[in-house]
């Protein structure tokens, strides 16, 4: 079971994640491909939607499949395959009984498709290296906090078969009933650790990279095909621009670290455009209305059930949107005259759409006592730092910072597309609130949505920047494109020559921009998550000498064993990385009163009434001793579980160092 993690590494290390790293992308793709297929929309808007349907597929089968008993499992998957593919097929026959099936997908050159799926790998190369620098090997895992629960997470849905996400929260529940808890990331790395057969830090590191460097800049690449018709250098740029913003997808590999916070961002570029497609304010678009809401349907709850903060920002960055399609069919009615009676229904629905989203703010939301986080700064620097997009001190990314502003030019110039600088105005301004202000109800009703948390804003800051990175490319390079095309038009240039010299003329403005925004931002964001993945000998989660005592548990302890841990010192990662019961799996467990009694008087068992009949109870057979240094640095004892060195209940089985691992054997 050999957990060892090492400094960095070679691509032939990462060749050895290329399974599961497949395998993932496969699990992304293939179910949500085969839908849009049916849907018989454009290619490569098929594939980039695929991995938002697939995530809604997973999340609710596998609430449905808990629910009927049956093991999760990619059959599962299979199963609510058929069933989206069975709904797609009965929308084209009733949409073949109305009128004539569109022609999207035959109205689009193939080789415009090539050129989005060229973006896409470029952004999946480009990304994918920055992920694979960030973690050094693919068996290294995140130092931090967070990471107690999630791989422990993955650990349990692999054990119970259980991947709901009205049951998942179950592992660390005690006697309490399960709450809900996001598990579409546990369930999804869960299937990749299952039929690639890798061991389970590598499938979390697989399905990080297949998130970050796919559904996120397939997302973005879908969102933006909507909004204009972009020239070929500004496609192949925005595979780009996708890898070169600091605040996403990589803060969020670092902070936390929040791996179904990445899921649900990522996806929430194309959600915003089917959004778009819906309300009649995506220009380029060419999906019709119907598909446009039955997509919207198929995508949303994956986006939901990944994370309520996807949603929650989904619709923070469409409410710009949602005023827009007003005003516009406001100003339709006006043009034509039309009777004051005309006005009432969509000033209903206006006031309507706002009621849910007012309701929806305040339900959805976490305990205040969650949203705990206080400002970092002042207002006037959070703005800066949204605007130069280096937030939390990061540097500031010059090139696509003016990219965006250029971007807000060319929205002034296409007025439907105002709304897309609304959602960076949005976006700046709830970040600007989150790290700027202090403490009030005020903040707490505006973000507390986000636990207040002003690295979570962060991250959201380049799901709206991104599209008008991406248009700012655009107004750029689109005049150079047309006297590029018209200078070949008037040459004498061969066929094969002037095809050449097009696909040149669209490469190499791309390229440009390779160096103009991979400098100190971006370096400086690897440089910082990495610290986190780097084993040392005083990491903050688990040290080499405690994760090689953890790697020798499946020698020194049955099968069976349950082991008492301290959870703030890592101790509780034997479960996930050790194969071995813990008595928690997270900090914030919740204890029953048998594992009250364990952590307070376990070595005390000759003294203490009821130690004996916890241990009964618990099946408490060893002991890991990780010390006192915990995870943020805190002080948690565990006084039963404290000092045994000279205690006659408990026999020393291993050391590692200063780590110890032993057997209780009183009672």
């Amino acid at each position: 079971m050999a957990h060892r993690q090492r400094p960095g590494g070679s691509y032939m290390d990462w060749l050895s994640a290329a399974p599961a790293l497949m395998i993932a992308l496969l699990i992304l793709i293939i179910p949500g491909f085969a839908v849009g297929l049916v849907l018989r929309i454009r290619t490569f808007d098929a594939i980039a939607l695929a991995p938002l349907i697939t995530v809604t597929l997973i999340s609710l089968s596998a609430i449905v499949a808990s629910i009927i008993g049956l093991p999760w499992n990619i059959g599962v998957v299979a199963a609510a395959t058929v069933v989206a593919l069975l709904i797609a097929f009965v929308f084209r026959l009733a949409e073949g009984r109305l009128r004539p099936a569109p022609r999207t997908r035959q109205e689009t050159p193939f080789s415009r498709e090539l050129l989005y799926a060229g973006a896409a790998l470029i952004a999946f190369l480009l990304i994918g290296w920055q992920v694979a620098r960030v973690i050094g090997v693919p068996e290294n895992f995140s130092q931090t906090f967070d990471n107690n629960f999630h791989l422990n997470a993955v650990r349990y849905v692999l054990e119970t078969a259980d991947a709901s996400s009205l049951t998942l929260n179950s592992m660390t529940s005690g006697d309490q009933p399960a709450t809900f808890y996001p598990a579409a990331w546990h369930g999804l790395t869960a299937l990749v650790i299952q039929l690639s057969g890798a061991q389970l830090t590598v499938g979390v590191s697989a399905v990080s990279i297949a998130i970050a460097a796919a559904v996120w800049p397939l997302s973005l690449l879908f969102a933006v095909r909507q909004l204009a018709r972009l020239v070929p250098a500004a496609v192949l740029g925005a595979g780009i621009l996708a890898g070169s913003f600091a605040a996403f997808p990589l803060l969020l590999l670092d902070f936390g670290v929040l791996y179904p916070n990445l899921l649900s961002l990522a996806m929430v570029p194309a959600g915003l455009a089917l959004g778009a497609i819906v309300l009649k304010q995506a220009p380029a678009a060419v999906l019709d209305a119907p598909r446009a809401w039955l997509l919207a349907a198929l995508t949303l709850p994956g986006i939901a059930v990944s994370h309520p903060n996807g949603i929650m920002t989904l619709i923070a960055l469409a409410l710009p949107v949602l005023v827009s399609a007003y005003v516009f069919h406001l100003r339709d009615l006006a043009t034509s005259k039309a009777t004051p009676a005309r006005y009432v229904l969509p000033t209903v629905l206006f006031a309507a759409a706002w009621g849910i989203v007012i309701v929806l703010w305040n339900v959805v939301r976490p305990a205040p006592e969650d949203a705990f986080w206080g400002n970092v700064q002042t207002v006037p620097r959070a703005v800066g730092e949204a605007l130069l997009l280096g937030p939390l001190g990061a540097p500031a990314a010059w090139t696509v910072s003016i990219l965006v502003i250029v971007g807000i030019v060319a929205c002034f110039r296409q007025p439907r597309l105002l709304w897309v600088a609304g959602s960076f105005a949005v976006a700046v301004a709830l970040f600007a609130v989150s790290s700027g202000t202090p403490i009030s109800d005020t903040r707490m009703f505006l973000t507390g949505v986000w636990y207040n948390d002003s690295q979570r804003l962060a991250a959201v800051l380049p799901l709206a920047a991104a599209p008008l990175a991406v248009l700012g490319l655009n107004l750029i390079l689109k005049p150079l494109t047309v006297f590029a095309g018209t200078a070949i038009g008037r040459s004498r240039m061969s066929g094969t020559a002037a095809a050449a010299t097009s696909a040149v003329l669209a490469v190499v403005p791309a390229l440009m921009l390779f160096p103009l925004t991979q400098g100190n931002s971006m370096d400086t964001e690897i440089a910082r998550a990495r610290v986190n993945y780097i084993p040392t000998d005083t990491a903050s989660l688990l040290t080499n000498d405690e994760l090689e005592m953890i790697d020798e548990l499946d020698e020194l302890t049955p099968e069976d064993a349950v082991i008492a841990v301290n959870p703030w010192t890592g101790g509780a990662l034997a479960y996930a990385l050790g194969d071995r019961e813990t008595t928690h799996k997270h900090i914030f467990s919740t204890s029953t009163p048998e594992l009250e009694i364990i952590d307070a008087s376990l070595k005390d068992a000759g003294d203490t009434p009821g130690v004996c009949e916890a241990v009964e109870a618990t099946g408490v057979g060893y002991v890991l001793d990780f010390g006192d240094q915990e995870v943020h640095g805190g002080d948690h004892p565990y006084p039963g579980l404290d000092e045994l060195e000279t205690d006659d209940d408990f026999k020393l089985i291993s050391s590692v160092g200063d780590v110890r691992l032993y057997e209780f054997v009183g009672c």
